[in-house]
């Protein structure tokens, strides 16, 4: 048996997918019991977090191949770099060897962080907490306080793999094909399969990953909303009274303005409506969740944010400019609407009826004027 660096990134990449398909798709169907679930979950999680690691690895090799190594400037890598030629790569010559050491994860993430430039606070937080766990689960026990949260921990690190280390991915010999690989037949670890399994689910990382991060967003915010200390069900409860509100049906009567808003889809966590002024004029007013940031988007169907909510802090940022909230098939910018803050491109507000109906009041006089 013999794995190159990338081969066994992919393998084990391919097992944490394999095994997180096995609980998430049976969420509805009740076909594995909840230990059988317990088990599929660490399985997961240990093999995503082996394949965080080996993949970083291989990208560093690509930019330096001694910098994985605990003593890159020791004899025995020097001696090993000598031998290195078109069949043998460093890692080969080591492996051989058999005596030697790499730097430990935290420290790949780091040293992945200095050489490429990576600024992304986000990047740093959403492995190292993957790391956290999976050290939790191989040495002692792992408590998560609910479904949700270890749900957050693998969306967040498939929104890694898809929008911080895709591109870096794709320009490494012997793997680029495993993410480029989106046609009827498609390249997977144990050879060519075709795009769809035998359960409708993508045989290859790209599509898998891209389903996973669009149109799985608005069941992560529901499965999130389920949990009382996300306080999502308490700004539904704020959002439905604020529509109720005798001030907000004012605003609605002195711009001629109409919405479809629900108080009952509200409280489903439901917030995409349309907003209909003078009858001249319509407009859909849609939204995304955050699952790093726990945060509500609210923004046009051009993606232009209208106001973005804070669950966690119970705050929501007003926009007074048009700027686009990336979609998600691009990296999120850190914390973006504290440099919008800083840059007056919008305002913080506590959450409240009053904030709220001003929000939109500032929302329906930008679409007027």
């Amino acid at each position: 048996m013999k794995y190159t660096l990338s081969q066994n990134a992919i393998s084990s990449l391919h097992i944490a997918i394999q095994h997180f398909k096995s609980f998430y798709y049976t969420k509805y169907s009740n076909k594995l019991s909840q230990s059988e679930v317990d088990e599929e979950i660490k399985i997961s999680l240990v093999f995503l977090e082996n394949s965080i690691e080996l993949l970083l690895k291989a990208i560093l090799v690509s930019i330096d191949e001694t910098c994985i190594y605990k003593c890159p400037e020791s004899k025995r890598i020097k001696r090993a770099q000598s031998c290195v030629n078109n069949e043998n790569t460093l890692a080969d010559v080591l492996l051989q060897d058999g005596n030697f050491q790499t730097i430990d994860y935290h420290e790949i993430v780091d040293k992945y962080i200095e050489l490429t430039g990576e600024t992304s606070e986000k990047f740093e937080k959403v492995l190292k907490q993957l790391s956290n766990a999976r050290n939790s689960i191989t040495h002692f026990g792992l408590e998560i306080a609910s479904y949700d949260e270890i749900i957050l921990l693998f969306f967040n690190t498939f929104d890694i793999i898809y929008n911080y280390l895709y591109e870096r991915l794709c320009a490494l010999d012997n793997i680029d094909n495993y993410f480029t690989s989106d046609d009827l037949i498609v390249n997977t670890i144990h050879g060519s399969k075709f795009l769809f399994s035998e359960d409708f689910v993508y045989n290859n990382i790209y599509d898998f990953l891209d389903e996973l991060l669009m149109d799985n967003n608005e069941y992560v915010f529901e499965l999130r909303a389920s949990n009382t200390r996300t306080k999502i069900s308490q700004f539904s409860n704020l959002f439905a009274e604020t529509v109720k509100d005798r001030k907000f049906e004012n605003l609605l009567e002195r711009y001629d303005a109409k919405t479809d808003l629900n108080e009952l889809n509200i409280l489903k966590h439901q917030y995409s409506f349309s907003l209909e002024i003078s009858k001249e004029m319509s407009f859909d007013i849609l939204t995304r969740y955050s699952p790093f940031y726990n945060a509500t988007i609210f923004m046009d169907d051009c993606g232009q944010i209208i106001f973005i909510v804070l669950h966690d802090e119970n705050i929501f940022y007003l926009y007074n400019s048009d700027i686009v909230y990336p979609p998600m098939d691009e990296r999120e910018k850190d914390a973006q609407w504290i440099e919008d803050e800083k840059n007056n491109l919008c305002m913080k507000y506590n959450l409240s009826k009053r904030n709220l109906i001003k929000a939109f009041e500032s929302y329906v006089v930008k679409l007027i004027n």
